[in-house]
């Protein structure tokens, strides 16, 4: 016989099986502040996937100067993020002891509860952005965060303790699977990346016909070249400039429209994040058709170099001060080039610990294999569209997988939590 529902009453939960009651957080956590009293402690961080140990001696991410005052973590202790409540599920249970910012809230069970349901719970919430509801702040993108006493006193169903367990037990099960076919798709994208990189790499260095004399091209790591080809800098090609610097108070409703790195996904213009400023602007930095848009600057280095050949739909329009222009009457073909391994073995000796970015200096000194035959050029060009285009078919086909099963899971995770599925 199937289970009767009942509305909860509460917005974020919704209908429950009648059997299943309503409590609150601090009816079944308390708030582990056991300060860490160890000279050397495993410090752990939160992580989108999960509770990790830190290796603070590589000195990457923002490090203490103390750890006197960081929390104790045992295992089973669910932690908490309340300083992000928008972006994703930050929330873990820890599978290792250590200690962490008291910035978190590290809930320790104190009733006969498996936190591993609650684990889910929470995960359900931040997706759903029902903690988002509960925060306070300056501003909802910088630190909207949820205090301890908001959040002790915050409403969770309570199944008897067998069910909670054969419900997290069930997930565990079916969340592994989808994320192992999450991770194999994940591979198939990096694999055909990869041979996408290593096609447009060999074909710029050598050209589509295979029958014309080859010569050294005197750079070790690039290897012969077709015999009338050079080895060119790119400031003999064009001209570089960055973009336009900007206060809040120049952004407006409408105006001239400033693209930035958002703007730039998978190599095509994507306007849904858009800014628009009012203000005077030198003609240097307004767009040009077929001009070559590269993003100089970013917090992630990955994303330094990502690039869009500019279409006749934004003429006029500018670009923000962490990106930069390249103007060259050979851009659809230089666009490949920055879309090569050429340009990553350039890339990643340009970038260092304390160097973030891409200078205009650094661009122009990027010497690359070319031909001034305008006509192979073209011929290059179009069958690079022709190649990738299929490949960036299979990738996106993945990728929309990928979106699916992620969508899968939440649902999933949603309907067993609430008890709208039988498990």
């Amino acid at each position: 016989m199937s289970r009767v529902l009942v509305d909860s009453g509460i917005k974020w939960i919704g209908f429950l099986p009648n059997t299943w009651s309503i409590t609150t957080v601090n009816k079944l956590f308390y708030r582990r502040k056991e300060v860490n009293d160890s000279k050397d402690p495993t410090i752990l961080s939160l992580a989108r996937d999960g509770v990790k140990i830190r290796d603070i001696s590589t000195n990457e991410g923002q490090l203490a100067e103390s750890y006197d005052n960081y929390h104790k973590v045992y295992k089973n202790d669910l932690l908490i993020n309340p300083m992000d409540l928008i972006s994703g599920a930050n929330c873990s249970l820890s599978e290792v002891e250590g200690v962490i910012s008291s910035a978190y809230i590290n809930l320790a069970k104190k009733e006969n509860i498996y936190p591993k349901y609650y684990d889910y719970f929470f995960k359900y919430q931040y997706w759903i952005n029902a903690m988002f509801i509960h925060g306070k702040g300056v501003s909802f993108d910088n630190r909207w965060t949820i205090n301890w006493e908001t959040m002790s006193s915050y409403k969770l169903p309570l199944p008897e303790f067998y069910e909670q367990k054969r419900i997290a037990d069930y997930l565990d099960k079916k969340c592994l699977k989808i994320d192992e076919i999450i991770k194999d798709n994940n591979k198939e994208i990096e694999l055909l990346e990869e041979y996408k990189k290593t096609l447009i790499t060999e074909t710029i260095t050598t050209g589509l016909n295979k029958n014309v004399k080859f010569k050294e091209s005197g750079v070790s790591w690039m290897g012969k070249i077709p015999e009338h080809y050079q080895i060119i800098a790119l400031k003999r090609l064009g001209t570089a400039r960055n973009g336009l610097s900007y206060n809040p108070g120049d952004i407006k409703d409408d105006g001239i429209l400033v693209l930035r790195s958002s703007n730039i996904q998978n190599n095509k213009l994507c306007l849904n994040d858009t800014v628009y400023v009012n203000k005077k602007i030198n003609n240097n930095l307004l767009l040009k058709e077929n001009d070559l848009l590269v993003c100089s600057r970013n917090g992630s280095k990955s994303l330094i170099g990502k690039n869009v050949l500019i279409n006749k739909n934004l003429v006029g329009q500018t670009f923000g001060a962490f990106m930069c222009v390249f103007r060259s009457l050979y851009n659809e073909y230089i666009r490949y080039v920055l879309n090569s391994h050429i340009f990553s073995y350039y890339l990643a000796n340009f970038l260092t610990s304390t160097i973030n970015q891409l200078t205009t200096t650094n661009l122009y000194s990027i010497k690359i294999p070319f031909t001034y035959n305008m006509q192979e050029q073209k011929q290059i060009v179009n069958y690079l569209d022709k190649q990738c285009s299929r490949l960036d078919e299979v990738i996106e086909y993945r990728k929309q997988i990928i979106e699916k099963l992620e969508e899968y899971k939440k649902s999933l995770i949603y309907e067993c939590v609430t008890g709208k599925r039988e498990v």
